[in-house]
C-alpha cells in the first residue's frame, strides 16, 4: 500500500520522535552557509510544524507553533515574534481544514503547504516591514516553492518508522 493513502493504519506516534524533529530543524537553521545559499533553502521548522499539525493535532498546535517560533526567533536573531506569529497562524490553519487535509494524496498536501508557508513568508515580510526594513525582494518566496517540493519525500521519511509490518 502507498504511504500516501489516508487509510493505511500506522503505529502511534512517539513524542519524542517530535521533539527530535524540531531539535533538528532548528540546529539546521543554525548551521553557517554561504552567502547567498539560503535564498533557497526552505523553512524546515515550518515544514515540521505544518506535517505534525496536520498528522498529530492532538500533540502539536497553535501553542506548540508559538513556542517553537519563539525559539526559531531566538535562533535566528530575527525580530523577536515574527516566526511565533507566522507559525501559529499556520498551524491554526492547517488544523482548521486538518480532516480534509489528511484525505488529500501527497501532491494536493503539496499545494496547500506552499500556500501556508507562503502565508508564512508574507506574514515575517510584513513585520520586519513594520518595524521599518526594506522588503528583501521577490527571492524571498522561493524556499516555499522547495518546501512544497519536499512534502513528499519529507511525509514518506517521517511516516516510514510507523508503518505496520506485515
Amino acid at each position: 500500500m502507498s504511504l500516501d493513502h489516508p487509510q493505511e493504519l500506522l503505529k502511534p506516534v512517539s513524542l519524542r520522535l517530535i521533539y527530535l524533529s524540531f531539535a533538528l530543524a532548528i540546529m539546521a537553521e543554525l548551521i553557517p552557509l554561504p552567502v547567498g545559499s539560503t535564498r533557497w533553502m526552505p523553512d524546515f521548522i515550518g515544514l515540521l510544524l505544518i506535517y505534525w499539525a496536520i498528522n498529530q493535532p492532538r500533540l502539536v498546535g497553535v501553542g506548540t507553533g508559538f513556542t517553537i517560533g519563539l525559539i526559531a526567533d531566538i535562533a535566528t536573531a530575527g525580530l523577536f515574534g515574527q516566526h511565533a506569529l507566522a507559525y501559529s497562524i499556520s498551524c491554526y490553519l492547517a488544523q482548521m481544514r486538518q480532516r480534509q487535509l489528511v484525505m488529500f494524496n501527497l501532491g494536493q498536501q503539496s499545494l496547500v503547504v506552499l500556500a501556508l508557508l507562503l502565508t508564512n513568508q508574507i506574514i515575517m515580510v510584513l513585520a520586519r516591514m513594520a518595524t521599518g526594513a526594506a522588503f528583501v525582494g521577490w527571492h524571498y518566496f522561493l524556499p516555499p516553492l522547495i518546501g512544497a517540493l519536499l512534502w513528499p519525500l519529507l511525509t514518506k521519511v517521517l511516516l516510514a518508522p510507523y508503518r505496520q509490518k506485515h
